[in-house]
């Protein structure tokens, strides 16, 4: 908590445990294996059809037939690839034409895990729900993104929080106004139990430092693939020295196997021989 720096009152501000929340769950989604890729943002009217405040409106309609869809998508891997979303509401302080200051209009900025093939039929849903819950679906009413950086976007996503203690969460502080209901929702697969399971299997839920998910291309083992005589006949070149470590190479680095070339390995006794993954 900074010191010196007043607190904002309850109900105008997201509260540090709530974002400390959001930042472990997207922390904990990259540490399973399941990355939240797509960003939505929903400005919502006033008043819907029926007359639900829009925050029902989101979780009875939006929430769960997007949930319900991964559900019939995955089938039966349900219980190995849950449905991972985070969804924030805001109401930032704006100021009209002519020059009164409001706050609005109310929106929701979602991320979730979804396939990129499959996001423009996602995105064609949403708009068919909102029109039927709203009655007009402006383009600016629903709009779809890539998450490129996942830290960075959970930090958009809890810029409301309390002021004092933006800094040491490390996010850029911003006024997000006053909403009467939560804030913030999280579904159960990243939430605090799901990590307290995933330690107890002997996984670390929150990592420091964020690894590639796999390594594309395996090392070769000349040794297995010659034999200890034909390697003992290779000439040992000198190793190169690198700026870049092994361990920390970006998993969409360029080689020789993923550009389809072969390597190949000079043997004295026997005519060149090409070495294939």
């Amino acid at each position: 908590m900074t010191p010196f720096m007043k607190r904002m009152r309850k109900g105008t501000c997201l509260r540090p445990e709530s974002a400390r929340a959001i930042l472990h769950a997207e922390r904990y989604a990259y540490a399973a294996r399941r990355p939240l890729n797509v960003f939505i943002t929903m400005k919502f009217p006033k008043v819907s059809k029926s007359g639900d405040k829009p925050y029902d409106v989101f979780r009875k309609k939006f929430w769960e037939n997007t949930r319900r869809r991964w559900n019939t998508m995955v089938k039966e891997n349900r219980a190995f690839s849950p449905f991972d979303a985070i969804a924030v509401f805001e109401n930032p302080p704006t100021s009209s034409k002519l020059g009164r200051r409001h706050h609005g209009p109310l929106h929701v900025h979602w991320m979730l895990r979804w396939p990129f093939r499959k996001c423009k039929r996602l995105l064609f849903f949403l708009r068919r729900q909102f029109q039927r819950e709203f009655g007009v679906a402006l383009p600016s009413s629903v709009r779809m993104q890539r998450v490129r950086y996942g830290p960075r976007a959970a930090a958009y996503l809890a810029k409301g929080i309390d002021a004092p203690f933006a800094k040491h969460f490390h996010i850029d502080h911003a006024p997000q106004g006053p909403i009467a209901h939560r804030r913030m929702i999280i579904s159960r697969s990243l939430g605090p139990t799901a990590r307290k399971r995933a330690k107890a299997a002997g996984r670390d839920p929150l990592p420091k430092k964020r690894k590639g998910y796999y390594r594309k291309f395996r090392p070769v083992d000349l040794t297995r693939l010659i034999g200890s005589v034909g390697w003992k006949a290779l000439p040992q070149a000198a190793k190169k020295s690198s700026k870049v470590s092994k361990k920390h190479r970006p998993p969409n680095a360029r080689s020789a196997f993923a550009m389809g070339k072969r390597k190949r390995v000079v043997n004295f006794k026997n005519s060149p021989v090409s070495i294939q993954p």
